[in-house]
């Protein structure tokens, strides 16, 4: 536990300074200012915005951020947090230490795992505060925001089940950026799953199953889908410790002399 600890430490002053740490602002905040875009340039009503702008807005801009910017977000952080290694040549100093070689796995695992928890409340607070100012400009007068429906302990719920739909792929790619060195290999995987997460978003099934899709289920209390979020978070759960094992396995019979 130690070992770890120091391990994980020690991720977190390389994050610094780094393109992987400001993607952690960039990312989200991206996404709430193109939701606000999107609605500012819309003539047309927003769908229930007339009714509950904090729920529209809500659902908007997650449906946006779990579609669009999760996928390629976790691909790049994960190559990001990797390419410190394999690009430093660092994996041959880090695995002749005298500490278990899973260690540095979990640590680097775990880090990609709190970048997207960040990135999730980072999210979150950029939407409060674009409702915030859509109300002082009064920027589109026909929106509505009395008292949110969905409400907030809801949206806090979504928020949480976002970040856990999300493990599994953050564990598959984390496997990917840490298996092969290059950079193109591990975010041409993040750019095809947000491909397919785009293209698949409407199955039900298929959103239940597919690493990419896993986080849009989180929408369940704002899109009324039928599914239920059980098979998801196991999905996610089984994601997460397959390619955790996978991960572990290789790193601990590389050979790197």
């Amino acid at each position: 536990m130690k070992s770890f600890a120091v391990a994980l430490q020690v991720e977190f002053i390389k994050l610094r300074r780094t393109l992987a740490f400001w993607m952690m602002f960039i990312a989200p905040l991206g996404i709430v200012a193109l939701t606000v875009l999107f609605d500012l340039r819309l003539g047309a009503d927003v769908s229930g915005a007339n009714t509950d702008a904090w729920s529209t807005l809500l659902r908007d801009t997650i449906g946006f951020w779990v579609v669009l910017m999760l996928p390629l977000f976790v691909a790049l952080e994960s190559a990001l947090l990797a390419q410190l290694e394999h690009s430093q040549k660092m994996w041959k100093h880090l695995l002749a230490l005298p500490t278990w070689r899973g260690t540095f796995y979990l640590a680097k695992l775990s880090m990609n795992i709190l970048l997207v928890g960040f990135a999730t409340l980072i999210l979150f607070g950029g939407i409060v505060l674009a409702g915030w100012l859509l109300q002082i400009f009064n920027l589109r007068p026909d929106f509505h925001w009395g008292v949110p429906n969905p409400s907030w302990s809801v949206a806090a719920t979504t928020a949480l089940f976002v970040f856990l739909l999300s493990w599994g792929m953050t564990a598959l790619q984390t496997y990917v950026s840490m298996r092969w060195a290059s950079f193109t290999v591990a975010l041409g995987i993040g750019i095809l799953g947000s491909i397919s997460a785009f293209v698949f978003v409407r199955s039900v099934a298929l959103a239940q199953f597919v690493p990419w899709l896993l986080p849009f289920n989180a929408l369940e209390p704002y899109i009324k889908q039928s599914a239920t979020l059980g098979v998801p978070l196991l999905v996610s759960l089984l994601c997460t410790i397959l390619f955790t094992a996978f991960g572990m396995w290789e790193l601990n019979t590389r050979d790197v002399a």
